[in-house]
Parts: structure tokens; C-alpha cells; sequence
């Protein structure tokens, strides 16, 4: 362990031997981010990643210079599929360590499977506009977009949950628990994933509980004669008639029983078959009704998602015009790229980096990483700009040394970048703009020693001209 103020190797005393600061506190704070990583790290071995990176959250905001923390907390992102937060950790690593750093690899790893980042980049687009589907109602389109993104991500755990939660809404339990079954494979502990299941079980058992088959009760069978629904009752016999008598009785049942069917029974039957026609007519019209409502709705549903996948075109088309925010995303991996393989290099990664606006757009983590890159390269290209600049102004050669104070200038303008390339332009015969450098110095910077040096050589100037 070395001491925070100087940097000297500590002793097993609570004073640093060579500056004699006070350590105790700060080694508690390192003993307690190492405790943290730790824990962090038996959590990630029993797959629980939410809990890890919890814990190691807490070993970074007590050592911010935490490598190990760092590199781990990158590779827990990179399995649960984020690879921009995975790629911040490294590079950070990366600026706090240059040599012997594991995020090194790691960092090529990823740039060597451009395949797989535009792969995380669609599934993180489509992922949004699942969201915006269910913000929208569209449950079913999101259902669809989300299925899609967990084929070609199945690592990437919001996306599961969101399908899940969708599910949950159509009411489609088993589907539901099926698939936070399949995220608790890849994070065992996550507390959400648990709460979502745990309501999901009790739904499903609820449901079991209340839909038993039911039986209808058996008749009992009567002590009869039966055929069909009708009872058969033998009649008792008389004696037997003549017959002549059989024949007029059997007439008269006749009469009798043609009577009771044409005033008796035909008229029910008929009005009965006409209300039974008017019946079918009206619900044959009812459905001609509902059919007509449901087509229109689907019309109006299928021009919705025509002006919806239209808009989307639109986006996907400026997200990958030249001005777009993968043409940027693309120079910010570039220019990392660059600059981690030769830290000397910056001008080359600064002039990539000067070809990137996100002007507010993007994810939160291109940005950060955009702003990270752009503080190291910019001000080290300057610097690197300056100092040729300086060296060819001291050997004669104006031309060039403006050249590079210009670019110098261009990356990050200082007092002392604007006094050298004022005084090459006079040096190179262009008195006017060196002259309105130099106020621009004395303006500008009033207090550094450049102001001076300007204002020193525009009142000689002036006495000599005099």
C-alpha cells in the first residue's frame, strides 16, 4: 500500500515513513474497499450479478483507483449483456493503470468482435422501443420486439424482465414464469426477478385451486318403459270391444287429434320457428355489426404501425447517416482505440474525436465515455502541439511552427499557445494578426506572465516606430 499524499510504501505504522501523514483512516477505507470487491467477488462465482455488482459499487466509492474492483465490475456488465457499461470500467482502468492491466485484453477482446457490439447496439435500440410500445399499451408489439431481443441477447437481463412483466399483464402465467425462471440461471439472487415469481406462483396457484372439474349430477333412472325422453305406461285393458266400436274410436282420435294439431300445436310451432329466425337474423347482424368495428380497428391498428415503422426508418436512417449517432459512437471506439494502442498518438485520436457531436443525444454511458476521452486526448494533443510549436518557433521556422500552434490552439487555447503563435506570425511578416493575438493575450489572460511579455513588446514597438 503506498501513501495517498506522496506515494511512498507504507509500513505497518499509522504515519507514512517519508511525509509522515496520518494512514489510519485511509487505511480503513482501502481495507474496507477490499472487503467489498470480496464480497463482490464470491457473489459473482455463485452467479448472483445484481448482489456483485452492488457490492463492488461500494468497493469503487471507497477507492475510486480500485483496479481489481473495476476490471470485475466490467465483467459482470459484460454477462449480463451491457457491454457500454463493461467497456466505461475498462477504459477508466485503463487511464488509472496503463501497463499490466487485464482490461487491456479485455478491451481488445471486444474490439475484435465488432459483430457482437453492433449486435448489443440493436438489441439496446429495440429494447427502447419495446418500452415505448408498453408505454403505449401495445403489449403484444412489445412481446414481439422483446422475444426478438432475448434470441439475440439472452444475457441481457432488463430485456427478460420487461418480457416477463409483459406476460404478466396478458395474464399468460406459465409463459411468464418460464421466463423469469430463465433469468434467475444468470442471476440467481436478483431481488426483482424473485418478487415478480414469487407473485406469479401465487397467481397460477390460485387459479388451481379454483378450477376443479365439476361433474353434472347422474338422473335416476325411472321404473319404466323409456324410449328416448318419453315414459311408456302400458294402459290397463278392458274387456274387449266390438269392432265396430274400435274402428269409430279410432276414427274419432283421428279428427280429434288432427283438430288439437291444427289449432293447437302448428300455430306454437310456427311462431316458435319465427322467432327463432328473427333471433339468428339479429345475431347474424350483431356479429355483421362487430365484425365491421373490428375491421376498422384493425385498419386504423395496421396504419398505425405503418406510420410507426415509417418514423422508425426515419430513425435508423439518421442513426447511421454520416452525421449520426453510430458515426459517432464509431469515432469514440476509434479514437480509444487509438489512443490506447500509442498514448504519444493523441493528435491522431483528437482529430477523430473533433468529428463527433452527440449534442445531447445517446446513452449515458457514450457520453461519459465521450468526456473521459475528450478531457485526456485533447489536452495531451494540445500540449504535444505546443511544445513542436515552441521548438520550430526557436529554430527559425514559422511556417510550420504555426501550423502546429494552430492545431495546438484549435484542441484547447491557453495564454501561452496564443503569445507563440502571435509572435510567429510577426516572425513570419503578418504583423496585423500578430498584433491582434497578442491583445487578444493581454485581454484574455490578464493575469499569466504572457500578458506581460505582450505588452512589453507592443509598447517597444511602438517607441521604435516613433
Amino acid at each position: 500500500m503506498r501513501c495517498y499524499r506522496c506515494g511512498a510504501t507504507l509500513s505497518g505504522d499509522d504515519y507514512c515513513p517519508s511525509c509522515g501523514a496520518d494512514v489510519k483512516t485511509y487505511r480503513r477505507i482501502i481495507g474496507l474497499s477490499n472487503s467489498f470487491y470480496n464480497e463482490g467477488l464470491k457473489r459473482a462465482r455463485i452467479r448472483d450479478l445484481s448482489g456483485a455488482i452492488e457490492s463492488l459499487n461500494m468497493a469503487l466509492k471507497c477507492n475510486k483507483n480500485n483496479i481489481d474492483a473495476r476490471n470485475l465490475l466490467g465483467l459482470v456488465h459484460y454477462e449480463m449483456g451491457d457491454i457500454v457499461n463493461a467497456l466505461a470500467e475498462w477504459i477508466i482502468s485503463k487511464s488509472i493503470r496503463q501497463k499490466k492491466n487485464i482490461a487491456n485484453d479485455y478491451i481488445v477482446d471486444v474490439q475484435n468482435n465488432p459483430v457482437k457490439l453492433q449486435s448489443i447496439d440493436q438489441s439496446i435500440k429495440k429494447y427502447n422501443q419495446a418500452l415505448m410500445y408498453v408505454q403505449q399499451d401495445s403489449v403484444d408489439l412489445a412481446i414481439i420486439q422483446l422475444r426478438n431481443i432475448v434470441k439475440a441477447n439472452p444475457g441481457l437481463i432488463p430485456a427478460r424482465e420487461l418480457l416477463a412483466l409483459c406476460y404478466i399483464k396478458t395474464e399468460k402465467w406459465d409463459l411468464a414464469k418460464r421466463t423469469l425462471e430463465k433469468c434467475l440461471l444468470r442471476d440467481v439472487n436478483n431481488t426483482t426477478i424473485l418478487y415478480y415469481l414469487k407473485e406469479v406462483n401465487s397467481m397460477i396457484a390460485e387459479m388451481a385451486d379454483g378450477g376443479g372439474d365439476r361433474r353434472p349430477l347422474r338422473q335416476e333412472e325411472a321404473i319404466s318403459y323409456v324410449s328416448g325422453n318419453e315414459y311408456i305406461i302400458q294402459p290397463v285393458l278392458d274387456k274387449e270391444r266390438s269392432g265396430t266400436s274400435t274402428v269409430i274410436n279410432i276414427i274419432i282420435g283421428l279428427v280429434v287429434g288432427a283438430a288439437l294439431m291444427w289449432f293447437l300445436i302448428l300455430p306454437a310451432r310456427i311462431q316458435s320457428a319465427k322467432e327463432d329466425v328473427n333471433n339468428q337474423l339479429k345475431q347474424v347482424s350483431e356479429q355483421l355489426t362487430s365484425k365491421s368495428a373490428d375491421l376498422d380497428e384493425l385498419e386504423k391498428e395496421l396504419s398505425d404501425i405503418k406510420k410507426s415503422n415509417s418514423e422508425l426508418n426515419g430513425e435508423l436512417d439518421s442513426f447511421n447517416s454520416d452525421s449520426g449517432l453510430m458515426t459517432g459512437y464509431n469515432a469514440i471506439m476509434e479514437a480509444a482505440s487509438v489512443y490506447i494502442d500509442d498514448s504519444d498518438n493523441a493528435k491522431s485520436a483528437a482529430d477523430i474525436l473533433s468529428t463527433v457531436s452527440l449534442n445531447g443525444e445517446g446513452s449515458e454511458q457514450y457520453s461519459r465515455l465521450y468526456e473521459v476521452m475528450n478531457i485526456k486526448v485533447m489536452d495531451k494533443a494540445a500540449q504535444d502541439l505546443l511544445q513542436k510549436g515552441k521548438e520550430l518557433y526557436e529554430e527559425g521556422s514559422y511556417g510550420s511552427a504555426i501550423e502546429n500552434l494552430e492545431s495546438a490552439k484549435r484542441y484547447k487555447e491557453n495564454a501561452e499557445t496564443l503569445y507563440y503563435l502571435a509572435m510567429s506570425y510577426i516572425k513570419s511578416g503578418n504583423e496585423s494578426d500578430g498584433r491582434t493575438m497578442l491583445n487578444d493575450v493581454i485581454n484574455d489572460y490578464p493575469d499569466s506572465s504572457f500578458a506581460d511579455d505582450a505588452k512589453e513588446y507592443i509598447r517597444s514597438s511602438e517607441e521604435e516606430e516613433e
